[in-house]
């Protein structure tokens, strides 16, 4: 992600570029660009507002609005794990925004905190909302349903099919590690942490929290 200069209009954007080894995928490319210009679509204060979707070449982006707080998931790193009213009012704006996006037929199959970033003020905004993810580790294999292994529901980790229960499950795990200040779980694997939220139950919070 770049921050650039949309000369058009003289406005500061952020700009996703697809990584090239997922540009040499036809498939992936036309799911890439079809659901950005669906997300493009989208107009809630909670959502990143996307821009433009396009390729030039073997490029492929979207351009989206630049949001300057910071992530969640950089909150966390900071702070440690926070009050629960400030972790339930993000949570709750995030809701507001997945349930909008619900209506509109999207499922982001990527929250977590990384993925919800705050304004200076503090509001909440769910990027990348409707754009193809893909889990990001250093293993032989990826997960077939995608998302990130910390906080991916049941149904994704097995490769099945996902709607947007899959998004409330991660949106639920994003919250317990707001109020934790850590995941639920951990493993010597990005498959073994997985395979754990199809198997086990969470720890309660009242543990973690002393």
């Amino acid at each position: 992600v770049y921050r650039a200069e949309q000369r058009s209009l003289g406005r500061t954007v952020a700009l996703k570029v697809l990584a090239p080894e997922l540009a040499r995928d036809p498939e992936f490319v036309a799911l890439f660009l079809r659901e950005a210009r669906a997300a493009a679509a989208l107009a809630h204060p909670h959502i990143v507002k996307v821009y433009e979707a396009g390729s030039a070449g073997a490029t492929h982006f979207f351009s989206m609005e630049l949001v300057r707080g910071g992530t969640v998931e950089e909150l966390l790193a900071r702070r440690g794990a926070l009050p629960a009213p400030e972790a339930l009012r993000i949570a709750r704006e995030a809701c507001e925004g997945l349930a909008y996006a619900e209506g509109k037929k999207l499922v982001h199959r990527d929250i977590k905190p990384g993925n919800l970033l705050l304004e200076p003020g503090g509001a909440v905004k769910i990027c990348d909302l409707g754009i193809a993810g893909r889990i990001d580790i250093e293993e032989e294999e990826s997960f077939r349903g995608g998302g990130s292994p910390h906080y991916i529901a049941p149904e994704q980790a097995l490769g099945r099919p996902v709607d947007s229960r899959a998004d409330i499950y991660s949106l639920g795990v994003s919250l317990y590690t707001m109020l934790a200040g850590h995941t639920p779980f951990t493993g010597a694997s990005s498959r073994e942490i997985a395979r754990k939220h199809v198997a086990e139950p969470a720890p309660p919070l009242a543990q973690t929290r002393g």
